[in-house]
């Protein structure tokens, strides 16, 4: 996480467009767009050309990023219910009774 250095989230998609010119069709593009949606609203942000190597990259650190959460995340949960088994195991064998106190208590006479 440390080495990602710039980020954007989205997806960057190529775009053509067609037209008829004198009958014939041509394509014209690419063209790209990166679409993303933010706190549930759809943004889409037209990319020169020349910048779409990189905002390619950056889109590909962001996917990296959330992977790489996700496997922290995921972790730091299998830590902390582990650390919390070894805290009853520690708390239930302080209430079993040991062979010290068995061994000290006067025997019952019947």
């Amino acid at each position: 996480m440390k080495q990602i250095d710039h980020l954007r989230r989205g997806s960057l998609s190529r775009q053509f467009f067609k037209t008829r010119r004198d009958g014939k069709i041509i394509e014209s593009g690419p063209y790209f767009v990166l679409q993303c949606s933010l706190k549930g609203k759809k943004c889409s942000e037209r990319i020169p050309a020349a910048q779409a190597g990189e905002v390619e990259k950056q889109v590909e650190n962001f996917r990296l990023f959330n992977t790489l959460a996700d496997e922290f995340v995921t972790l730091s949960d299998q830590i902390t219910q582990w650390e919390g088994l070894a805290d009853d195991s520690k708390k239930n064998a302080s209430n079993l009774p040991s062979a010290k106190t068995n061994a000290s208590r006067k025997p019952k006479h019947s």
